[in-house]
């Protein structure tokens, strides 16, 4: 038997890319494989509160451990693709839950369980499982629980400016100028394109809500409808779409964001992922076609 302990460069580089494999868990939320992209968004999380950045970096390790468990490749650890919707379902604990015991065990268990559903959907899914871990964990969550509803504080101040870029940084169950702004540097470092994206999603989001005079001052502000518009645009030109593909899912999540509001269920990010999983089997039926 082997009793020999790694040698102490083997053990760095191994905590080194541990670290990596959290912080590109953060990023990987945007679906970026970039270590610096999950620096930024984890510092626009502790700008909007340290709870919301340890709470990330919680659910991202747990995701981690709990995918090294099940003897997921190494590789696929440390690009994150085991932490993201551990990261999300964190964050969710965090806004909803109560004492601090609670929310702790809350984004325990529920950051291992969206593990465990990302590794089950890679057997039973044709298309990425995206962020549908979290929505289901979540989901799961509200019904144990008693969640209040999406969490997001009213600004205090409600500007144009809030309602644009908080949008990036709702896809974080988090509000505030700051912690957008942050969210669109993370994207840019990784491809300025991503940034303007997200940017333009929001932007147009904003214009569609306020024109339709059925949504709540104070949510349109906080981004609530347009972290989905914001997201799905980085995922199509993360997949290799076009800006015709993002013009057309914009609106898309929008009524999906209406849709699933209307029959009592927290959209969260559920918007996103079936409007990435229509274009994924339409690309697959046309590659078939051809």
């Amino acid at each position: 038997m082997n009793t020999k302990t790694p040698p102490p460069e083997h053990r760095k580089a191994l905590g080194l890319e541990a670290l990596q494999g959290i912080l590109r868990g953060v990023a990987q939320v945007y679906l970026q494989n970039n270590t610096l992209t999950g620096v930024l968004f984890l510092a626009g999380l502790f700008v909007s509160g340290p709870v919301a950045g340890m709470c990330a970096l919680l659910g991202s390790a747990v995701g981690a451990a709990t995918a090294a468990l099940l003897r997921v490749p190494a590789e696929r650890i440390g690009q994150g693709l085991y932490g993201f919707n551990s990261v999300l379902v964190a964050l969710g604990a965090a806004g909803s839950f109560r004492p601090l015991w609670l929310t702790v065990l809350a984004a325990v268990g529920g950051a291992a369980t969206a593990a465990l559903l990302t590794h089950v959907a890679r057997y039973f899914l044709r298309v990425p499982a995206y962020t549908a871990p979290f929505v289901f964990t979540y989901w799961l969550l509200e019904y144990l629980g008693e969640f209040r509803h999406w969490p997001s504080a009213p600004p205090s101040h409600p500007t144009l400016g809030l309602g644009i870029f908080a949008s990036g940084a709702e896809v974080f169950l988090v509000t505030g100028l700051l912690p957008g702004l942050f969210v669109l540097a993370g994207l840019a470092v990784s491809r300025w394109t991503l940034a303007v994206g997200a940017f333009a999603a929001a932007l147009a989001t904003y214009g569609i809500v306020q024109a339709v005079p059925l949504f709540p001052a104070n949510e349109i502000t906080t981004g609530v409808y347009g972290f989905n518009a914001v997201l799905v645009v980085v995922g199509m030109l993360s997949t290799g779409r076009g800006w015709r593909a993002c013009v057309l899912a914009v609106p898309a999540v929008l009524l999906l964001q209406a849709g699933i509001e209307a029959v009592q269920l927290t959209p969260a990010t559920f918007p996103f992922v079936l409007a990435m999983w229509c274009a994924d089997l339409w690309r697959a039926r046309s590659e078939h076609e051809e």
